[in-house]
């Protein structure tokens, strides 16, 4: 029984290792699959059920094939824009919707807690400067509201740069991970 979780294991990751991601840079459309065959000069890559495509790998660049110049340019750029729109996003959103929910929510988790302590300083800078009046009252004010303030500055920090530090990872790996087509886009040939 042992050895046949292992096994199922074994296959398991191996067929996570076969999906693979093409770039068709005539459309800028990308095709994922299963890789089903590597040869010297082409790979094969099942796109569903019936349907195979087929790549010859003269017009392949990626993953362990050399990269063009013209290349390593376009992946800068989908690496900028993609890192833009992600940028756009709450602390934590882009990792819950790319499957990594957990860590997700304690990134969204941390920055929340900064912003709800940033306006919690705001309403005790508010208080104490009212119930207390004069000098005192304005740097008694100040004092309680910087504590909150420097402590809800390093949660929402912290969630914030983890945040931007994963997802620009993320975005890099996917990028850099993937295969480059540029030649004409083949046609569709059906599972035997």
């Amino acid at each position: 029984m042992l050895l046949f979780t292992f096994l199922m294991f074994f296959l398991q990751v191996k067929s996570q290792d076969s999906e693979i991601e093409i770039y068709l840079m005539q459309n800028n459309s990308i095709v994922k699959g299963k890789l089903l065959e590597s040869s010297k000069d082409s790979i094969r890559v099942m796109v569903d059920s019936l349907n195979t495509l087929a790549f010859a790998k003269s017009e392949l660049e990626g993953k362990e094939l050399p990269v063009s110049k013209e290349v390593k340019k376009f992946r800068k750029k989908l690496i900028r824009n993609e890192a833009i729109n992600a940028m756009s996003l709450y602390p934590g959103i882009y990792q819950i919707r790319n499957g990594k929910k957990t860590i997700g929510k304690i990134m969204f988790g941390l920055s929340t807690l900064g912003i709800m302590g940033t306006i919690a300083s705001g309403v005790v800078f508010a208080v104490v400067l009212t119930s207390v009046p004069g000098l005192y009252g304005a740097l008694a004010a100040l004092g309680y509201s910087l504590i909150g303030l420097s402590s809800s500055a390093v949660l929402w920090t912290a969630g914030f740069g983890w945040s931007m530090t994963n997802t620009s990872m993320k975005i890099t790996n996917k990028v850099k991970n993937r295969y480059y087509f540029s030649g004409e886009i083949p046609a569709t040939t059906f599972v035997q």
